[in-house]
This record gives structure tokens, C-alpha cells and sequence, in this order.
């Protein structure tokens, strides 16, 4: 298992504490959180490679060559450091308009994570051992058969789609190139 951390409270608190930067505050040279409270969590990779499964993640991302290819694959990285699970949930954050609106185009529903599941399916994300466990044979067959083998769209695109004001509909496939050539 692993540990990280969070800040527990919003940084408004700071004033509502009584304390300026530094004062009362037991903490080491490199800490920002001026006294406040800090909240340990214990993260399990195996919880999160059922998570993976269980939450639907699968149908889109792959791991270990197992899983839909609509996003990008969340294979862990031969010799990276572990995965901090708050970068895990702002590289969510940053797409999650596109998988709010697959989520409800494949699903009918967005899926609902909470933050001790997000740090599982980070820790999943980061260990090559755990990810190597997660094969085919695994998935249901609803989630075996409703796995998305292509891409829909390319970033750029989605973003256009987004300031056009088009969420709840899916966007149109880039027309076919019909000019003949001369």
C-alpha cells in the first residue's frame, strides 16, 4: 500500500486559523499548509484494478493492452515514480468533459467517484505488477462486448465541439475526403 497526502482544508481556512505563515506551526520548511491539518490515505492498487473494471473505466482506457482505445491508455511507465494522485485527479479534472459526455453517449450515466476511489485507480495506474493481473478473460461480458475500439476525435476537435455549445450530443464524424484526384 501506499501513502499520500492531502490538504484537508481549503486554503480560506488559513485566515480563519488566527495564524500568520509559520506561526504555531510544527511543520517542516517545505510545508505550505501553515498549521493546518493534513489527512493521510492508505491507496490499494488491486481495489483500483477493480475499480478499473467495476466503474466502467475500461470501455474507454486501456491497460496492459486490455481495454477500449477511445482515451488514452493509462499503461504505468517502466521506471517512473509512483503516481501522485492529486496529478491523477487533475489530469481527470482536465478531461472530463470528454468523458462526462462518453460516459453518458455509451453509458446513459456519469460515473460517480469518490476521492479514496480515484486514489485506487491512481495507484493502479501506477503499478506495472497490478496492471500486468488485468486480462480479457476478466470482464464481464457486457464490458468485453461494449469496449470502444476507436478513437472518436482528436482533442482539438473536442475542444472546438465544446465552445460551439454542442455537450449532450455526440460530435459528427470528420467528413470523408471525396475530391478525385487530378
Amino acid at each position: 500500500m501506499r501513502k499520500f497526502w492531502i490538504i484537508a482544508a481549503a486554503c480560506g481556512l488559513v485566515s480563519a486559523c488566527g495564524q500568520g505563515p509559520g506561526e504555531g506551526s510544527d511543520a517542516g520548511a517545505g510545508d505550505t499548509t501553515h498549521g493546518l491539518e493534513v489527512v493521510s490515505r492508505s491507496v490499494n492498487s488491486a481495489t483500483g484494478r477493480a475499480l478499473f473494471v467495476d466503474k466502467g473505466c475500461v470501455i474507454c482506457h486501456a491497460v496492459n493492452g486490455v481495454g477500449g482505445k477511445a482515451a488514452p491508455a493509462l499503461d504505468a511507465e517502466v521506471g517512473a515514480v509512483a503516481i501522485d494522485p492529486l496529478e491523477f485527479a487533475a489530469r481527470m479534472w482536465r478531461g472530463a468533459p470528454a468523458m462526462i459526455e462518453l460516459q453518458s453517449i455509451e453509458l446513459g450515466y456519469s460515473i460517480y467517484l469518490t476521492a479514496d476511489e480515484i486514489a485506487d485507480l491512481a495507484a493502479f495506474a501506477s503499478d506495472r505488477e497490478e496492471q500486468k493481473l488485468l486480462t480479457v478473460d476478466q470482464l464481464p461480458e457486457t464490458i468485453r462486448d461494449g469496449l470502444l475500439d476507436e478513437q472518436f476525435w482528436e482533442m482539438e476537435d473536442w475542444d472546438e465541439f465544446l465552445r460551439a455549445g454542442q455537450e449532450g450530443e455526440a460530435p459528427e464524424a470528420p467528413a470523408e475526403d471525396t475530391q478525385t484526384p487530378e
